[in-house]
């Protein structure tokens, strides 16, 4: 009997120290869990928290508790962008300013072309295209020509134009001589192109035998005036005088024109209009 109940007793103390012995690891697992939860909620906010030397940028990116210290601060996209616009301050130690960043910025940048301008290319003065200026004195034309001056029968030519005598002019034709031109010389070339004014043109033409008209009337228009178109447009033609020659066939022509020009090709002899005062040889050529 004092067996059995010594054994029972002992069972209930065994069980006791157990039950005890389990309080203490649940009261310290939950004294343990009470620690861990404020520490970790000490070290969240460490985390978030901008000032602390714990800052953790990617949690702070990503909670929806972080708290930005200054409420009305200014935002920028990026660091970069940050530290460019402080650096056109002059540093970090300016204050910050947007519209002396825009005027700073303004008047750094370079002007724009305008629409039509075209880019160039920026030389050194030394790597510029040279410029040549053409000499004057190496400059010919017919009127320095002629104040140099020409010997032989271009002089002669020269001393009548000067003198402001009439000349006569042979004119050619594809077999002979055509007729004659008299004027005054005004210019003439080393082509023996000459310009003359005053002038009185007279050659020779064979005589016009018309031919009997042996189309129907009915197809035959009538011949129109155009004197008066010819006169609206300004157009005076030359009157022609005709008269008969020596022989039967030919006819002499006479017109006059206040200006005319005698292509070189065409001049088979130049003189002295008839009549007309010898000029002075005492000049000489040039």
């Amino acid at each position: 009997l004092l067996s059995g109940q010594y054994k029972t007793s002992r069972f209930v103390l065994l069980n006791s120290f157990r039950f005890i012995s389990l309080l203490k690891t649940a009261a310290k697992s939950m004294g343990n869990s009470d620690t861990d939860s404020t520490t970790s909620e000490s070290d969240s906010s460490g985390e978030l928290d901008v000032g602390s030397k714990r800052f953790n940028p990617l949690k702070a990116l990503y909670s929806a508790k972080l708290k930005v210290p200054v409420p009305k601060a200014r935002l920028h996209d990026n660091i970069s962008s940050l530290e460019g616009k402080q650096l056109t301050l002059g540093g970090f130690t300016e204050k910050f300013d947007e519209a002396r960043i825009r005027q700073i910025r303004a008047a750094q940048n370079k002007p724009k072309l305008a629409e039509n301008e075209m880019p160039q290319r920026r030389f050194l003065p030394e790597q510029g295209p040279v410029t040549r200026v053409r000499s004057i004195r190496h400059t010919k034309n017919i009127f320095i020509r002629l104040e140099k001056g020409f010997e032989g029968p271009l002089g002669q030519l020269q001393r009548w134009m000067e003198g402001r005598n009439r000349v006569r002019v042979s004119i050619r034709k594809q077999k002979g001589v055509r007729g004659h031109v008299s004027g005054v010389l005004e210019l003439f070339d080393k082509h023996w192109n000459l310009a003359l004014s005053d002038v009185c043109e007279t050659w020779t033409r064979r005589k016009y035998r018309y031919s009997e008209n042996r189309q129907h009337p009915d197809s035959m228009e009538a011949p129109r005036d155009c004197s008066e178109r010819l006169r609206r447009l300004g157009i005076v033609l030359p009157e022609l005088k005709v008269r008969p020659a020596d022989g039967k066939k030919n006819v002499i022509i006479t017109r006059k024109v206040p200006q005319l020009l005698v292509k070189g090709e065409m001049v088979v002899l130049v003189t002295l209009e008839p009549g007309e005062p010898q000029a002075s040889t005492s000049k000489g050529t040039k």
